[in-house]
């Protein structure tokens, strides 16, 4: 019975308190989402520049062997 006097007395305060912190979670989880989306569109730009740089670079051992060759 005493718990529950105290839980009675102090009941608004708890409410504040865990409402509190479910909304800081929640802010939390869109910061979070948000940082996710970032760090996947920086990745796929960074992978197309990886691609685009090994196709150049393939293309430019292609033309010097075909160069050397010619001069041969």
């Amino acid at each position: 019975m005493k718990y529950m006097n105290i839980l009675k007395k102090h009941s608004a305060k708890i409410g504040v308190a865990v409402s509190t912190v479910a909304a800081s979670g929640m802010a939390h989880a869109v910061d979070v989402s948000e940082a996710l989306g970032n760090a996947v569109s920086s990745g796929q730009s960074n992978y197309s520049i990886v691609v685009v740089g090994l196709i150049g670079l393939a293309a430019i051992g292609f033309g010097l062997r075909a160069i050397i060759g010619a001069m041969r």
